[in-house]
């Protein structure tokens, strides 16, 4: 699995990304943020991380609905982050002891499998792609 693997899907759900489908997007990146956020416990001041979720949850879902729209305002400082968050979130799952290389593999295989028989993606009434009957969640027993 590549990085290159993951931007084909993106490319065969997205042909011709919007200021709309950037903005879900976003919504839905910051929703798996939200969600790691869920699974850890922040000494010494777990409110904090807490209400950093509520709010990035809050966010999240704005901008997957429309109600919220992120503007760029600098192109290279955002690939440079989406980069740097690519690389470090591989280091986390490293220094935690978790197998990243398969888990990616498995999820992205995962992903293929919210294609139709057709080969095409099915999204929700928030441009999200969706799950269909077709969709087989990764297995990642023995990874963690």
């Amino acid at each position: 699995m590549t990085i290159e693997s993951l931007n084909l899907w993106h490319k065969r759900a997205r042909p011709t990304p919007t200021e709309e489908s950037f903005n879900v997007q976003l919504g839905c990146h910051l929703e798996e943020v939200v969600e790691m956020l869920g699974t850890l416990w922040i000494k010494p001041n777990h409110d904090e991380a807490y209400n950093a979720k509520v709010w990035l949850s809050m966010v999240a879902d704005n901008l997957k609905s429309g109600r919220y729209e992120a503007i760029i305002n600098d192109r290279k400082e955002l690939l440079d982050s989406l980069a740097d968050q690519v690389v470090t979130a591989v280091g986390v799952a490293h220094c935690a002891n978790m197998n990243i290389v398969v888990a990616c593999e498995e999820v992205n295989k995962s992903n293929w499998s919210k294609f139709d028989s057709n080969g095409m993606p099915v999204f929700d009434s928030n441009g999200k792609v969706d799950k269909p009957p077709s969709y087989k969640p990764p297995n990642l027993d023995g990874m963690y």
